[in-house]
C-alpha cells in the first residue's frame, strides 16, 4: 500500500513538474509571463493603468518569443501557431491602448490574448 501511494505521489510530482516546464524552460515566455500577470489581473479588476503603461513593453516581449528558440519538448505545429497568435493578439491590444481605444474593447482583446496564453500552457502540457 505504501509503495502505491509513494508511486501515486511520484507521478503526481512529475506531472506538476511538466505542467510548470514551458514557462521555466522558455525564458522570453516566462518573462512574457511576468508582464501579463502584471497588467492583466489590474484590469480585471477594472485597472487599465497598468496596460495603458505597459502595452508597448509586452507587445516587445511577445515579439521576442522567437519559434525556434522554443524548447524542443514543446517545439510542435501546434504550439508554433498559437505562439504566432500571441504574438497578433498582443499586438493587437497594444495597438487598441495607442488609439485610446475604450477599456471595454481593450478588455475584450486583452482576455482573448490571456486566453491565447493558458492555450499555450494547456498545449505544453499535453506533449
Amino acid at each position: 500500500m505504501k509503495k502505491l501511494i509513494l508511486i501515486t505521489l511520484l507521478f503526481l510530482g512529475m506531472q506538476t513538474i511538466v505542467a510548470q516546464t514551458i514557462v521555466e524552460k522558455w525564458k522570453p515566455f516566462s518573462e512574457y509571463h511576468q508582464l501579463l500577470s502584471n497588467t492583466f489581473h489590474p484590469s480585471e479588476e477594472g485597472d487599465f493603468g497598468p496596460i495603458k503603461q505597459f502595452s508597448g513593453e509586452l507587445n516587445r516581449k511577445a515579439e521576442a518569443l522567437d519559434i525556434t528558440s522554443i524548447p524542443k519538448e514543446f517545439n510542435t505545429p501546434k504550439i508554433e501557431s498559437t505562439v504566432t497568435l500571441l504574438k497578433k493578439q498582443t499586438k493587437f491590444v497594444d495597438e487598441l491602448v495607442k488609439v485610446k481605444a475604450p477599456n471595454a474593447e481593450i478588455m475584450r482583446a486583452f482576455e482573448d490574448l490571456h486566453d491565447i496564453f493558458h492555450r499555450i500552457v494547456l498545449l505544453s502540457k499535453e506533449e
